[in-house]
């Protein structure tokens, strides 16, 4: 079933990468992080139409580039705003009116897989909210203002939240509409704040998002392990 719309958020300014160029058209292996991203949702079978969101100037450069990519269900590029949160509503009135399930998806999350797509998509199906994360390997530490640490939660119940992180459209978009003022960094966090309970997705740590040059580096090499 192609039930699911895909909007791939790109509108960032890539200020903590560093450089001139903002990191989600840095090119990896002569392709822009963003392609990569596109490709996978293109090959996904769930997916029946990817909305690409980016800075407002962008937005020329972007369809002319696009168009050499020959993706048929890249079917709209538009202006973001001044948050993530505000981005994803962007997209959100850009989608096909048949679409059942949204995802939202990191364009620097360059090496996620059709696979992965497809498994949240199927969880998503049964519990209406589902997202794509990764077991911590790492002890976590929870710390105060003044970098203390005030406790130590168990390893086995951390996980790493990554995109693509899908949700049925009605309760998306009421998530937003209700949340406009929120603080949140995911769209699962809006979610959560209607009560909803988001489902896990195991997902690999090669999902990563290119935030720092050493991801980009990590990115180039499961790239090349990969072929």
């Amino acid at each position: 079933m192609n039930d699911t719309a895909a909007i791939i958020v790109a509108g960032g300014k890539g200020l903590r990468y560093g450089g001139r160029v903002r990191k989600q058209y840095l090119l990896l292996k002569n392709r822009p992080l963003l392609w990569w991203s596109l490709a996978a949702f293109e090959k996904s079978p769930s997916i029946a139409s990817i909305t690409v969101v980016v800075p407002s100037d962008d937005i020329e450069r972007l369809l002319h580039q696009s168009r050499a990519w020959r993706f048929k269900k890249l079917t709209a590029i538009v202006a973001g705003g001044a948050t993530r949160a505000d981005s994803v509503r962007q997209g959100l009135l850009h989608l096909t009116e048949t679409a059942r399930y949204v995802a939202v998806h990191d364009a620097v999350r360059p090496l996620i897989t059709p696979g992965t797509i497809e498994s949240v998509i199927h969880a998503a199906r049964k519990t209406k909210a589902a997202l794509a994360a990764c077991p911590s390997k790492d002890t976590i530490k929870i710390a105060n203002a003044r970098g203390l640490v005030q406790s130590s939660p168990s390893r086995e119940r951390v996980w790493l939240a990554q995109t693509p992180q899908i949700f049925e459209r009605k309760l998306l978009e009421r998530a937003h509409q209700q949340g406009k003022r929120a603080k949140v960094t995911d769209d699962a966090q809006l979610v959560e704040r209607l009560g909803v309970r988001v489902k896990l997705v195991e997902s690999s740590p090669e999902n990563l998002k290119v935030t720092v040059p050493i991801d980009f580096v990590l990115a180039r090499h499961i790239l090349e392990e990969r072929a």
